[in-house]
């Protein structure tokens, strides 16, 4: 089982949560070195992160999450005193999923990671991008014009750059990818990433299209691969094949 890790210089802090979650039957990983997280998520999976803001500063903390956020497929809970409350904006920006003042209680604590990991579960870019759709291709890697879609990790890069996709971002740029050519209504975008129905809002579709965009247009030659069909949805350029790389 992939474990939680948690970032704390706190004994007390770790104890209990170590507690609580075991159990549940998750495993805790303690980390104390902020920049020590960096280098583990670049190496093993793990299924989460607990962030004790009170570990380190403010800038290290947005640096390193927002760094992490695209390497983690699970949720990531900042801990914070509560103090730190006005504060709570600037980690919603870089994709962090939840935002806890302390004092808080262990047993909430655990049921917040729970219902999160109920929500990974039921939209999990695992299942918009289910194995089967890609048996064609032995590595886990494919190249797609000028940019490398990981499977592993989960992220698009170009040249080693990581476009920073959230998990919703690369499922929706991965399904583009396998109908490229194909107009696609929003509502098919809808069913086939988001998993429901025209009952969702299409605008939900317009500001990930246009946050996609803007991501592929920072580094990549694929700016204006994705083109809009007025008054229907979307397409993907077909100009080029998608190669397996090791």
């Amino acid at each position: 089982m992939q474990p939680l890790v948690l970032l704390s210089n706190k004994l007390p802090l770790f104890i209990e949560i170590n507690g609580y979650f075991n159990n549940q039957g998750w495993f805790i990983r303690n980390i104390t070195d902020p920049n020590e997280v960096e280098k583990l998520v670049e190496k093993e999976d793990i299924a989460g992160l607990l962030w004790d803001f009170s570990t380190t500063d403010l800038q290290q903390s947005l640096k390193i999450l927002k760094n992490v956020r695209s390497k983690i497929s699970g949720p990531i809970i900042v801990l914070a005193p509560a103090k730190e409350k006005k504060r709570r904006s600037l980690f919603y920006n870089i994709n962090i999923d939840s935002f806890i003042t302390k004092p808080f209680e262990y047993p909430e604590l655990v049921a917040k990671v729970k219902q999160l990991f109920w929500v990974y579960d039921r939209f999990s870019i695992t299942k918009d991008v289910p194995k089967n759709s890609r048996k064609e291709f032995k590595n886990d890697t494919v190249k797609f014009n000028d940019i490398v879609i990981d499977f592993k990790h989960y992220r698009v890069t170009h040249n080693g750059y990581d476009l920073g996709l959230t998990p919703k971002e690369f499922s929706l740029f991965w399904y583009l990818v396998q109908h490229r050519g194909k107009v696609l209504s929003r509502d098919q975008l809808l069913e086939g990433v988001w998993g429901y129905d025209s009952a969702g809002s299409s605008r939900t579709i317009d500001i990930h299209i246009s946050h996609l965009r803007d991501k592929l247009a920072e580094k990549s030659k694929s700016t204006d691969c994705i083109k809009t069909v007025r008054g229907f949805g979307y397409v993907l350029d077909n100009d080029y094949p998608l190669v397996s790389e090791k």
